[in-house]
């Protein structure tokens, strides 16, 4: 063996540990709805009730043809501006506007809109103030939402500094959007509803796109999505909706809910045979972007993964990639929160906003 192989080789298994070590930090998370699994107690619905509310989505073709589902409306919603404060050499807004969404399925209905928080959708927006600004829309993760969080993780300060506008789409059920109850937080992702979770995403798309709506008629110029993990998830799905955004970032996505959040993991009052079982999972995944194809030019993607991520399974990503006929993509050392050589990530970032005309080249 020559001594660029046995390089080659080394480089490898330290690859290989590096991600190791990464996926250690998600294995703590993952942990923790485990423990608390024994002591969840088990959804309160009988299996014919479930199993109706299930096949509804067979009937109605949505399984077989999911881009059906989705459903988006041309009317601009009133919107107003709650909050104003300075920021840099701009402003800092609370939008909020009335989410229009009924569910498909009518036999949730009035449980879906049984949470008035969620009744009403809200961005914030960080603006120069004049017209006709490239505009960054970012998508938060699972149980994120707070401005001031989002502000960090996605370096509002620096994409302003940059000249950008940047917004930060509040998902349904997150921040002022959650149930009052703390035991109803993660109510966006219910692996023992697939019914409600699948809603949740409807929802999601109809308000996102309401949002670029509302984002135009203040004067936005082009609008690009930046998602990470279940950000990065919304992103996808809704690039292969709509083509009504010129790119389409995707940090760490999640691709695939599998494993503690997957049917699988489910605890309900009832039996559940293979059959059923099968059916629950083919509703949990009509949302999923490997159920489409981009409506944006495959160059105008960027992916951005972690080899040893297990909040986000890599797999997952690395089928998106294939199944989209691999746009741009960056593969990291390490996984969903620990990441080695994160450097490369933010290179590859402003790369793809400077050559998206978002921001100069540096």
């Amino acid at each position: 063996m020559s001594l660029l192989e046995i390089s080659g080789t080394g480089e490898r298994f330290l690859g290989k540990m590096i991600d190791g070590i990464g996926g250690v930090a998600d294995d703590a998370f993952l942990a923790l709805p485990k423990l608390l699994k024994p002591f969840t107690p088990k959804r309160e619905i009988d299996r014919r009730t479930y199993e109706q509310q299930v096949d509804f989505y067979f009937d109605q073709g949505y399984v077989d043809q999911p881009e059906k589902f989705f459903q988006f409306t041309e009317m601009l919603p009133e919107y107003s501006v709650v909050s104003e404060i300075p920021f840099q050499t701009g402003v800092c807004r609370e939008i909020v506007f009335p989410s229009h969404y009924l569910p498909r399925n009518p036999m949730i209905a009035d449980q879906f809109l049984s949470f008035p928080e969620n009744k009403t959708a809200r961005l914030i927006h960080w603006a120069h103030g004049d017209a006709g600004r490239k505009t960054l829309v970012c998508l938060h993760g699972y149980m994120l939402g707070d401005p001031a969080q989002a502000e960090k993780m996605f370096k509002v300060k620096t994409l302003f500094e940059q000249g950008l506008d940047v917004a930060l789409f509040i998902t349904p059920f997150h921040w002022k959007r959650a149930p009052a109850g703390k035991m109803r937080r993660g109510i966006f992702l219910q692996p023992d509803d697939v019914v409600m979770t699948c809603e949740c995403f409807g929802q999601a798309m109809h308000d996102l796109a309401q949002t670029l709506d509302i984002l135009k008629d203040m004067g936005a110029g082009d609008i690009g999505l930046l998602g990470a993990s279940l950000g990065g998830y919304n992103a996808a799905l809704f690039a292969c909706l709509t083509d009504r955004m010129a790119f389409a970032a995707l940090m760490v996505p999640a691709v695939k809910f599998s494993g503690d959040f997957s049917p699988e993991s489910a605890r309900l009052p009832f039996h559940v045979d293979d059959a059923f079982q099968k059916r629950l999972n083919r509703v949990w995944t009509l949302h999923s972007p490997l159920n489409f194809y981009p409506k944006i030019p495959q160059n105008r993607i960027l992916v951005v993964a972690s080899r040893g991520d297990k909040l986000c399974p890599f797999v997952h990503v690395r089928d998106l990639c294939e199944k989209w006929g691999w746009p741009r993509h960056v593969f990291m050392t390490g996984g969903h929160w620990l990441v080695v050589n994160a450097g490369e990530r933010g290179r590859a970032w402003y790369r793809f906003l400077a050559e998206m005309g978002f921001i100069e080249h540096r």
